[in-house]
């Protein structure tokens, strides 16, 4: 069995299901009721899950356990207290790792971040090229870095498998790419915006300088990655997961303006160069997470992806009601 904690967030949903419908055992773990309702219509096996509660480790099953993926997060929210993102990023691995090793449990998969990599100015970013301390919400940073570091530690001094994921920017159908305020305001990505003019053939600017270009990775990339480190034997280690290809914004908006434009219409794309865009890129590395997890990529092309993403948002199967309900918020949930 796989354990899953922070099931319910947009990546486990995603997650558990697909492994459902594989055959794998899998327990999903979370605390949100709406999503439960999820899981449910779709036949997971679900159970609540505080991971700040120690209360909830001592009810998870201690049989048969393959390995434990946690999911868990507390996202970096310029109103969030600096507090909870220890709480939740590092005390709650911390606390992972601690059950795994105390039940016989090796294998811990970890989700973290690229963001780790704010600093770092190469045209392609390796897992040994350093990591920031600043940049944008840095305490968010470091309590990623603290959670690695616990990771590598548990992996030394306990000789666990515990493999860390360093997810780019995620795309896929349910996720909410912009951001979600305390009140409840919500603030669009530049790809939602860019999205919903494609599906009204509206004209779409692109601001900046386009030669910088972004590396991001499709939600069902994501899945594999997982899947991969969670029955990766004795493999342990941080690995990049990313597409390994950067596109612009520009191929961004002519992609999303082909694929998501009504019939016989597509939305004009119009460069503004002089009007401040992105002023940084990245793209990663992901040979190591090739060559000693066997995953490769499958989305790096961006039309092909952003197909399979329409097909998504047509079925509506993934829609993001953890945090939005329906009829609200972005029309790319």
């Amino acid at each position: 069995m796989i354990l899953v904690i922070g099931a319910t967030g947009y990546i486990g949903r995603y997650f558990c299901t697909e492994m459902s419908k594989r055959g794998v055992d899998i327990l999903a773990l979370g605390r949100s009721e709406a999503v439960q309702r999820f899981f449910n219509d779709n036949g997971v096996p679900f159970q609540y899950f505080d991971l700040s509660d120690e209360r909830s480790f001592e009810q998870l099953p201690k049989d048969d356990i393959e390995a434990i993926i946690d999911l868990s997060a507390c996202l970096a929210e310029l109103e969030t207290p600096v507090s909870r993102f220890f709480e939740i990023n590092t005390v709650g691995v911390y606390n992972t790792l601690e059950y795994a090793r105390k039940n016989g449990i090796k294998k811990v998969v970890i989700a973290s971040t690229h963001k780790l990599y704010n600093d770092i100015n190469k045209d392609i970013i390796s897992e040994t090229d350093g990591i920031s301390f600043t940049g944008d919400h840095s305490p968010y940073i470091i309590s990623k870095i603290a959670a690695e570091n616990f990771a590598e530690w548990y992996n030394k001094d306990f000789n666990m498998n515990a493999v860390v994921l360093r997810f780019t920017g995620v795309h896929g159908y349910g996720e909410i790419l912009g951001h979600l305020y305390a009140d409840g305001s919500y603030k669009k990505s530049t790809f939602e915006i860019f999205f919903e003019k494609a599906l009204k053939a509206e004209t779409i600017e692109v601001w900046g300088n386009q030669s910088v270009k972004r590396d991001h990775i499709y939600i069902k990339d994501v899945v594999d990655a997982l899947y991969k480190a969670a029955v990766s034997g004795e493999k342990k280690g941080i690995y990049n997961i990313a597409s390994g290809v950067g596109y612009s914004q520009y191929d961004e908006a002519l992609a999303l303006a082909e694929v998501f434009g009504p019939e016989g219409k597509k939305s004009d794309v119009v460069l503004r160069p002089e009007k401040q865009g992105l002023s940084r890129g990245y793209v990663y590395n992901v040979k190591k997470a090739e060559k000693e997890l066997g995953w490769t990529p499958k989305y790096t092309n961006l039309k092909y992806m952003l197909e399979d993403y329409r097909r998504e948002w047509e079925s509506k199967k993934y829609h993001n009601y953890h945090y939005i309900k329906e009829g609200e918020g972005p029309a790319s949930l």
